[in-house]
């Protein structure tokens, strides 16, 4: 049929493209489906409806490349073929030239899997992106979406330079002065997807309150917060617009093969294989397969954990949930999953199944988990991650006697929480320790 269709033969429907001579591309009104003998083509570029025909035609996509894709994917739509926007929305992220484009023609045409995909590269390349000519050419509208994602690698006083840039780039187009209040105008409902309150409190001054963007209530009610960022019932004179919880919730799934699996479970208990090493929200993770036993029968059973392997960061924690899955390898029957909320600390190893299936069922090829000629198992947990805690170390004193304090800040996530105890400061968020010592 390809050959066909680039030959012209038996033709009976013409295409015509531009202005005087016109350029001519031969087709076949039953594969178009259009009774006309010739039929102007004003709003598509002839290269890519050629990409179009060719796959009505062999159902085959030959020729999309980065230069193309969004004239293919505009004439995809136009003409309504689904299948050939599928196939669109398959084209690798980071070869676009322009993802913001992208992103915007995704959330038009109603691609939700595809803008998802723009979404978490925007996330994770935020920094050199805001610095390209093509994020000074996003509508106001997608650029609020981008900048209220909680998945942003990036901090607040870099979004505010960015949108500030955003804001002057939009105006200079126009060939217009701009001013404080322009800006303020341009950027619209998105200067309240910028967390100032996040911001520290001498950056939010030299870099936000001098510039006159925001209102003075709207800057007070920031200086509110810095004071009393906990006190939820404070007279509010200033009402706060601007969202206060943290971006960072880093997401990513690492994925594990395990080879030979079945000489695995002939190891000795306690045996263990390692997925290669991801870094999420800061800190390094793997999945660890590991063999187990029950004590009332010795049977063998794997063992699946996301695993906390970073020595670097000894001082820090953070909150995370995780979805655990032996992945199916047969149509037909269902990861097993499972999902754990908690904290990692410094001293654990992390999250996971002790006893997640015996190695009698998964390498049992009906239940589909194990693939039988490849002698593999896949395992894949995906990780979100909270932002960091850092632990408060006491430095050492050169002092024969005296007492050491310290406060431990932002307890959100630990224990001692209960005001009634009296060790707790609720409106601070604090807790005091202090040890008195002497050395002989």
């Amino acid at each position: 049929m390809e050959n066909v269709l680039k030959k012209g033969e038996y033709s009976d429907v013409q295409f015509l493209f531009g202005k005087g001579d016109k350029k001519v591309v031969p087709a076949h009104k039953a594969m178009c489906r259009n009774d006309e003998d010739q039929i102007e083509i004003p709003d598509i570029e002839i290269g890519a409806f050629k990409t179009m025909l060719t796959f009505i035609y062999t159902k085959h996509l030959n020729g999309l490349d980065a230069n193309n894709w969004l004239d293919v994917l505009m004439a995809a739509d136009k003409y309504n073929i689904t299948e050939l926007v599928k196939e669109c929305a398959k084209f690798p992220i980071e070869k676009l030239p322009n993802v913001f484009v992208a992103l915007e023609k995704a959330l038009l045409l109603n691609m939700e899997d595809f803008a998802l995909r723009c979404f978490h590269y925007i996330d994770q390349n935020i920094s050199a992106l805001i610095e390209t000519e093509a994020f000074l050419q996003i509508g106001q509208n997608v650029l609020g979406i981008i900048l209220e994602r909680d998945q942003l690698r990036i901090s607040e006083i870099e979004i505010w330079n960015a949108a500030l840039r955003w804001a002057d780039g939009q105006y200079r187009q126009n060939s217009s002065r701009f001013s404080d209040e322009k800006r303020r105008e341009m950027l619209g409902s998105a200067l309240f997807a910028i967390r100032f309150p996040l911001m520290p409190k001498e950056e939010f001054t030299k870099s936000v309150v001098s510039t006159n963007v925001l209102t003075k209530a709207e800057v007070e009610s920031i200086y509110q917060h810095y004071s009393h960022p906990k006190l939820s019932d404070l007279p509010c004179l200033f009402p706060l617009k601007f969202l206060t919880h943290q971006r960072y919730k880093y997401e990513d799934t690492i994925e594990m093969e395990i080879e030979k699996v079945s000489a695995f479970a002939q190891e000795e208990v306690g045996s263990d294989r390692f997925s290669d090493s991801v870094e999420i929200g800061g800190f390094i993770w793997n999945i660890m397969a590991k063999i187990r036993t029950k004590k009332e029968n010795n049977e063998k059973w794997l063992g699946f954990y996301l695993y906390y392997n970073d020595h670097k960061n000894e001082n820090r924690s953070c909150k995370s949930s995780a979805t655990l899955r032996i992945v199916s390898q047969k149509n037909g029957t269902e990861d097993l999953i499972g999902r754990f909320n908690d904290y990692i600390f410094k001293k654990e190893n992390g999250m996971g199944f002790h006893n997640s299936i015996s190695f009698a069922e998964l390498l049992d090829p009906r239940k589909g988990f194990y693939n039988k000629d490849e002698d593999t198992v896949k395992l894949a947990i995906n990780v979100i991650v909270d932002e960091p805690k850092t632990e408060k170390i006491i430095s050492d004193l050169n002092k024969s006697n005296g007492t050491l304090s310290m406060e431990i800040e932002k307890l959100s996530g630990f224990t001692l929480m209960d005001p009634s105890k009296g060790f707790y400061n609720k409106d601070e968020d604090k807790v005091i320790l202090q040890i008195d010592f002497t050395c002989e």
